[in-house]
């Protein structure tokens, strides 16, 4: 048995990953999925109907205060939308209530940019091991949140850099939606991490077996700089 000195966080998924083949990286002390081993096989997959990519290892930290618009300054979003900046977000979920995600980190210590003491006052919690993250995207993903929810997805009720929370596949979780540049809509669903494997399973058979593809970080990379690019 081999071991480092510096300990991975793993996704709730990892042991999954694992058993399909997965190729796994580490990225700031996460470990992700690269690729399922045919980065070009995903990228076309995505590109022409839907995949699925485990975002767990995003930083995630509540963010509460009863002046929530001070705290977050010109970041502040309205409710039921994100602010977006570069790798990281604000997401604002209800008047007293934001989350900030941003990329992995493994020793717990980011905030959103927010200083966690100061007037008025606000409550800062480190959620990130306490959620599961998935990226769904393609010209069909909406078609794969739809299966799993009530909610309204059309543009005029769901646009692009908006977010929700409801119940999928009888599980609460956030919904935000994040196109990538002018391609096909693109969503990203947190779910309690308890319930990762079963919304990982739910949304990979929602359109009948083998229809949504998993992928990894490298196509979900080369995805969002062809994004930039056009």
């Amino acid at each position: 048995m081999t071991t480092t000195n510096t300990p991975s966080r793993l996704s709730p998924l990892h042991a999954l990953h694992l058993e399909v083949g997965a190729v796994m990286a580490n990225v700031e002390g996460w470990q992700v999925v690269q690729s399922y081993g045919d980065v070009e096989a995903e990228l076309l997959a995505v590109t022409e109907s839907v995949g699925v990519c485990d975002i767990s290892g995003r930083s995630a930290v509540r963010i509460k205060s009863f002046r929530l618009d001070d705290v977050l300054g010109e970041r502040s979003p309205t409710i039921g939308s994100v602010h977006r900046d570069g790798d990281t977000m604000i997401v604002r979920l209800t008047t007293e209530e934001a989350l900030a995600i941003g990329p992995p980190s493994a020793v717990g210590t980011w905030q959103g940019g927010v200083e966690p003491f100061g007037d008025p006052g606000r409550y800062i919690t480190d959620v990130t091991s306490g959620l599961a993250g998935l990226k769904i995207v393609g010209p069909r993903s909406r078609e794969v949140v739809a299966s799993l929810t009530d909610l309204d997805l059309r543009d005029s009720h769901m646009e692009n850099n908006s977010c929700t929370q409801a119940g999928f596949a009888q599980v609460h979780g956030t919904l935000l939606r994040l196109d990538i540049a002018n391609s096909a809509p693109s969503y990203e669903l947190y779910v309690a991490r308890d319930y990762a494997i079963y919304m990982w399973e739910v949304v990979l058979e929602s359109l009948g077996h083998g229809v949504v593809v998993p992928f990894g970080i490298e196509t979900l990379q080369r995805l969002e700089q062809k994004g930039q690019e056009s």
